[in-house]
């Protein structure tokens, strides 16, 4: 193996073992199953309606999810980078179309594993299971705090918070996305981002 691919394999592995440990012997049979794959600029990883039986973790670039609506306006979802892994819990174990898009905003490369590699894996070894069940009490936690932001805080809350979630992302993306991420127009977050540039 190429010794980019190798140190980027590294990476992931010390990813997920921020969540829980994986004994060598298992790292070194999975590591066998993930393969590289590289999305252009605003290319898809998956389209609504699809149904995305992969698992993925960035090595370099950036993707958001967004859902569209027949009028064609786009609400993002959530952005991901940094070796995270992500896909679509509902495609992945209740076997449901995405309901939303996951398209790359920069050059991308992926480390991906398909989904019969994950079930093997699952059937080798009780800790690819106990990872799975972690990702989604991660997950389910996002998506309780996002709420709690919609429901609760102010904009000017939601953007520090945006700030301290996607480190350096406000630098990468056009302001418009963040808008979007947060739930607001581009003129609602252009005045936000004004009035903190007088008070400075």
């Amino acid at each position: 193996m190429i010794p980019e691919k190798e140190h980027q394999i590294m990476l992931f592995r010390n990813t997920l073992e921020t969540m829980l440990k994986i004994p060598d012997e298992e790292w070194e049979y999975a590591a066998l199953l993930f393969y590289f794959h590289t999305y252009p600029r605003q290319s898809f990883l998956a389209r609504e309606g699809e149904r995305l039986n992969k698992l993925y973790s960035i090595t370099k670039g950036l993707v958001r999810y967004y859902y569209s609506t027949d009028s064609g306006k786009e609400y993002n979802k959530y952005f991901v980078m940094d070796n995270r892994p992500f896909g679509s819990f509902s495609s992945q174990f209740l076997h449901l179309p995405c309901s939303f898009n996951i398209q790359a905003l920069e050059d991308t490369e992926v480390l991906v594993i398909d989904e019969n590699a994950l079930e093997e894996l699952n059937k080798r070894h009780s800790c690819w299971e106990r990872l799975g069940r972690l990702f989604a009490v991660y997950f389910i936690h996002h998506l309780e705090e996002r709420e709690k932001e919609f429901l609760i805080n102010p904009l000017e809350i939601r953007y520090r918070q945006f700030l301290r979630e996607f480190p350096g992302l406000d630098k990468r993306i056009p302001q418009y996305h963040i808008a979007s991420y947060l739930g607001v127009t581009d003129v609602a977050l252009s005045r936000l981002l004004s009035r903190k540039h007088k008070e400075q």
